[in-house]
């Protein structure tokens, strides 16, 4: 009975002290969306906690929540690190008539080249003043 109650005293023990496997695969990524101080440029700012150390934002996909027809890519941009922030013509982020929606979905790579998918907090506005038209590009650094 001795050896019972050591044995469960240890795998309480072990339980308490080892943190839960899916705690340590979990990852976010927040999205921040920020005036300048001109009336087209906008800084937008990506930060992500990876599943594990060495995982980086290898491409970020900007995306307008359309609902109830399907959600918007508005652009899609190579990324290095586990912060990708940009400044950007606001146009890129008008994607609706009646206010914009914005995420983005962050693809992260392992060290040994597995990709996952982590999507964003959403964030509403209202930015530009028309749907954007023509090929933006990926804007450049603060």
């Amino acid at each position: 009975m001795k050896r019972i109650i050591a044995l469960l005293g240890t795998l309480v023990l072990c339980l308490v002290v080892v943190p839960h496997a899916e705690a340590a695969e979990t990852a976010k990524c927040t999205l921040s969306i920020t005036p300048k101080d001109t009336e087209h440029d906008t800084t937008i700012t990506v930060q992500c906690t990876p599943r594990a150390a060495g995982d980086r934002i290898d491409y970020v996909t900007v995306k307008g929540a359309d609902w109830p027809d399907g959600d918007d890519t508005q652009k899609v941009c190579p990324a290095q690190s586990l912060l990708w922030t940009r400044v950007i013509d606001s146009q890129l982020l008008n994607e609706d008539l009646s206010g914009d929606e914005i995420y983005v979905e962050a693809r992260l790579r392992t060290p040994d080249a597995r990709l996952y998918y982590v999507k964003t907090n959403e964030v509403s506005g209202r930015w530009g003043v028309n749907v954007y038209v023509g090929e933006p590009d990926c804007g450049h650094l603060p």
